[in-house]
């Protein structure tokens, strides 16, 4: 896992407090925030490598809509899904986005932030035998 990329369908509070708490995160350098609403047409997405990780953000239903009109953007990349709250999401169209993982603001953010430290945690060690392994 070379970055972690954040993107929402548009500005909200509640993203803002998603790139907060991911700033967070001990490997955080290596975070990239797209501009909310930018459809992947920012020149920030040039970073975009197939190993990468992008965190979507959705608001609401509306959100997941839009998230799922552009999954050919971004379905080869390892899709971690936060949502702002379980009430505002009415069905489930959301697992057609295939993430590894789905979080709720409403819970608390903790679980994604604790996934993404595991993920990046077993990344590194994988890394780090593979060179050893190399003369």
């Amino acid at each position: 896992m070379k970055n972690i990329f954040l993107y929402a369908p548009r500005e909200s509070e509640s993203f803002r407090r998603v790139e907060d708490a991911m700033r967070q995160l001990p490997f955080s350098n290596t975070m990239i925030t797209l501009p909310p609403g930018s459809r992947f047409e920012s020149p920030l997405c040039l970073h975009l490598r197939s190993n990468d990780v992008i965190v979507l953000f959705a608001l609401d239903d509306d959100d997941v809509g839009e998230l799922l009109a552009l999954r050919d953007e971004y379905e080869s990349f390892r899709i971690v899904l936060i949502m702002d709250n379980q009430c505002k999401i009415s069905n489930s169209r959301y697992s057609h986005l295939l993430p590894r993982f789905v979080a709720f603001l409403d819970d608390t953010i903790d679980e994604a932030t604790e996934f993404l430290t595991n993920m990046f945690n077993k990344e590194n060690l994988y890394d780090h035998i593979q060179e050893r392994k190399q003369p």
